[in-house]
């Protein structure tokens, strides 16, 4: 029923007259992807600049239909799996995975070369030397990490040593002043 309390609830305005933090009821439900959402999908792809608003104009929907399709669980599920068809592995290889391979390469051409009858000294010095790198022998392993130092456990320690002191009444390095009253800054 419509009455003055509860127009802001059905007008989807919160408390005060806030608007509503909720999503529109339709927003990203989709629950399977249409010959339009894939036509969509393949176009941005293909134009990944594209506005939204374009989209609607070629499809001939409005922006928020766009969106609230776009939002869905089902279009990015779609979407993720399109571009993983198209998307050329060597752009998805991690700089980590293409240094391997490209280190395995040259290990191969090196052994080639060191395998031929007449080998330069500096092809075999590299070899070595990057060999030796690489197993972090002769003098080119990392220095060891420094021992691991617990900051809070050396103040416990420097704690308890200074409690233990003022117990004793052996306070070194420390002047005390009697004052009878508040100190003033005088300026």
């Amino acid at each position: 029923m419509l009455d003055s309390e509860n127009i802001d609830e059905v007008l989807g305005a919160g408390p005060r007259g806030m608007p509503s933090p909720t999503h529109a009821p339709t927003m990203g439900n989709v629950d399977k992807v249409n010959y339009t959402h894939a036509d969509m999908i393949d176009f941005i792809i293909a134009n990944p600049r594209i506005s939204q608003g374009q989209l609607a104009a070629r499809y001939g929907y409005t922006p928020g239909w766009i969106s609230n399709v776009m939002a869905s669980d089902a279009w990015k599920s779609a979407m993720a799996a399109r571009r993983s068809e198209l998307v050329d592995p060597v752009l998805t290889a991690t700089i980590t995975e293409r240094f391997e391979g490209i280190t395995r390469l040259s290990l191969e051409r090196l052994q080639q070369k060191l395998e031929a009858p007449q080998v330069s000294d500096q092809i075999v010095l590299k070899a070595v030397e990057l060999g030796a790198k690489a197993l972090g022998v002769g003098g080119n392993a990392p220095p060891p990490p420094p021992p691991p130092s617990d900051h809070l456990a050396q103040l416990a320690q420097r704690l308890i040593a200074l409690q233990s002191q003022v117990r004793q009444g052996v306070l070194p390095h420390v002047e005390v002043i009697e004052n009878a009253g508040p100190a003033y800054a005088q300026g």
